[in-house]
């Protein structure tokens, strides 16, 4: 069996020099900010199918894919760079920059490219690339093995439930063997992959210093910060320690042992707690509140009473049920839907003031949101195929899946639906018991819909225990790092992390901090306000402009360009992290952008969307200039490729 497993692994085993390729939209080369011209280079790298205890920093993929004496898989490697400061031996280059990408929800390669493009414009806005034109920045796209053109990948391309995908691995990944399937699926681990993205970086390493000095960092969001913690934690606990500059965490997930699941069900609820206090201690909301409620009650006694008139049936049928909202649960999905993105931020507290209100007009501009709300939320809700084959190049959430599933899902990390059966039912009824007395459900999570015999009888079937891999005791749950990694003192870990963030809750970030303290690696937390999941896609400034990149990458450059600033994570500048620098929730929609979708959202039926006169010289009329859309729209396929990261 092994020497089949051996064949059909090692067949189409490559290592290949790297080589020109397209970027998403398959052009060579692409102008951003002015003259600016960015390309981008991919190649094949041969890595072991399972590490165990090989070494990451020293594993000859040349000779393994010549010997063929282990099973073998090919990741895809894939750099931006400026094609005047391109990644070769020149008489002008003394310092490389190697900065690595590591995506969350399946580690799509593809959709960090926005990513690399972003840094690359923040350093051509800053004139890095000319103050410092010895320094030649490259960006890596890392992609996790198992998914997009990585060899070999599993994928399901024809399921629309977990179910079904489960069988549709087993079945596909080798079509003579179930087991051989197994041993490939199960190897798809975080660990696994983090070694992966250990030895990535070396063969970088390798090949940049060779040429001259290097300073590696690495940024990670969501799952990927998992992944990177793991990085960390491997290499300490093998002695296989790999030097780098910098950690950055955007998104923070903990692998520390503790109830992280259970608390991230919980801060959904908290975050719409969190979210109506931010509009009750904000005057412009607050009063808009009040005045379209006609009372000096808070928002959060408001929404409570609310509720329960959902929950009794006792709401204004011409404002919900006549309109298709017939339950508490709809209307907090459609709500924290909007709380997630930046465009529709204010939309949840709007809906509830109009709600409660309900007069003739609030009749008529709702009988045209509701029907556009509805539907969007019960899009998210209807089964799809969970890897389409014409997105091959940015999937990757069956690996999300498995992984999330293997090592994450616990009311506590030591329970696991492979190892403990009885969790299983444990857990969909706890879910289902939240989903009807939270403040703000978590909604249905599929698993259980599917596997639900009776009111309280869920059994999860033996195939999607099968495709799960057991969590090794090795590495699992133990956060270890040694200080040795950093380069230099001006070394450590960059964090950031949004208020509103239920997918990694701000505590998750704040342990975590702890944690690397605890092992003396310094750190750095930004805890920015009113934002949600994963800080790079929506850390704008009030006065941004259609060029304008994020707060964080304005932050993350610096960090990058240390040696040449002479700067360390006290003194780099974090200014545009604060509060009042940082555009949260526009509540009274000022902003062009958000004003626009807001009345897409209402149907186009007003631009009144509060229902009252508001005074503020600030609103304006929507726009239709799609072309304005880039400031905030360019990363928001990531974003609701991750919020909803268990569903």
């Amino acid at each position: 069996m092994n020497e089949r497993l051996f064949f059909i692994l090692n067949v189409c085993s490559i290592v290949s020099a790297w080589y020109s390729c397209s970027f998403n939209d398959g052009s060579f080369n692409k102008t951003i900010v002015g003259n600016a011209i960015i390309q981008a280079e991919c190649m094949y790298l041969t890595s072991p199918l399972e590490w165990n205890q090989l070494d990451p920093n020293t594993f000859d993929g040349l000779y393994y894919n010549a010997t063929k004496s282990i099973p073998l898989t090919d990741l895809h490697m894939k750099r931006l760079f400026l094609s005047n400061l391109p990644p070769r031996n020149t008489s002008t280059v003394k310092h490389i920059i190697n900065y690595w990408l590591v995506n969350g929800a399946g580690g799509s390669q593809a959709l960090m490219e926005s990513f690399g493009i972003s840094m690359l414009k923040e350093i051509i806005l800053n004139h890095y690339h000319e103050k410092y034109h010895q320094t030649y920045p490259i960006m890596y796209l890392f992609q996790y093995r198992g998914a997009g053109l990585s060899k070999p990948s599993i994928h399901c391309h024809t399921a629309t439930s977990w179910i079904d995908c489960a069988q549709e691995l087993i079945h596909t990944t080798v079509l003579t063997s179930v087991n051989e399937s197994l041993r490939i699926i199960h190897a798809m681990s975080n660990q696994n992959i983090a070694q992966d993205l250990q030895y990535q970086i070396q063969y970088s390493i390798n090949q940049s210093e060779s040429i001259c000095s290097t300073s590696t960092y690495i940024y990670g969001l969501s799952q990927g910060t998992a992944i990177i913690q793991y990085y960390l934690s491997i290499q300490s606990i093998n002695f296989q320690l790999q030097q780098i500059n910098g950690i950055i965490l955007d998104g923070v997930m903990s692998i520390q042992k503790g109830d992280s699941f259970e608390n991230q069900i919980k801060s959904i609820n908290n975050r719409f707690y969190m979210y109506l206090s931010k509009c009750q201690n904000d005057i412009q909301c607050s009063k808009a509140f009040n005045r379209v409620t006609g009372t000096d009650q808070d928002i959060i006694s408001v929404t409570l009473t609310l509720q329960r008139l959902f929950l009794t049936n006792m709401t204004n049928p011409l404002c919900t049920t006549k309109l298709g909202l017939n339950s508490w649960m709809l209307f907090s999905l459609i709500a924290s839907q909007g709380i997630e993105l930046i465009t529709t931020r204010p939309i949840a507290a709007i809906l509830i003031a109009r709600v409660y209100r309900c007069s003739i007009e609030d009749q008529r501009v709702l009988s045209h949101a509701f029907p556009v709300l509805i539907a969007m939320a019960e899009q998210s809700l209807t089964p799809q195929l969970i890897d389409p084959p014409n997105n091959y190049l940015a999937d990757g959430m069956v690996i999300s899946i498995v992984t999330v599933w293997s090592d994450f899902v616990g009311f506590t990390l030591d329970e696991s639906v492979k190892t403990n059966p009885s969790f299983y039912n444990d857990f969909c009824i706890n879910v289902k018991i939240t989903n009807e007395f939270s403040f703000a459900p978590i909604g249905p999570i599929p698993i259980c819909r599917e596997t639900q015999i009776a009111k309280n009888n869920y059994s999860v079937p033996a195939i999607f225990q099968d495709i799960l891999y057991t969590k090794n005791p090795r590495y699992w749950g133990n956060f270890q790092v040694n200080p040795n990694i950093f380069r230099t003192g001006k070394s450590g870990v960059l964090m950031f992390n949004g208020d509103l963030d239920y997918n990694t809750p701000m505590f998750n970030a704040q342990q975590t901090q702890l944690l690397f303290q605890l092992e003396n690696i310094r750190t750095k937390l930004i805890e920015m306000k009113d934002l949600t999941h994963v800080t790079g896609f929506q850390s704008y400034a009030k006065d941004a402009v259609i060029e304008s990149t994020t707060c964080t990458d304005q932050i993350i450059v610096q960090f990058l360009y240390q040696q040449e600033l002479n700067l360390d994570l006290e003194t780099i500048n974090y200014n545009c992290s604060l509060k009042e620098n940082l555009f949260g929730i526009d509540w009274l929609y000022s902003n062009a952008i958000v004003n626009t979708t807001l009345y897409q959202m209402f149907g186009s039926s007003t631009t009144n969307y509060w229902g009252i006169n508001i005074t503020s010289d600030d609103t304006i009329k929507p726009i239709h200039n799609e072309s304005s859309k880039v400031l905030f729209d360019q990363k928001f396929l990531l974003l609701l490729l991750i919020i909803f990261n268990y569903h």
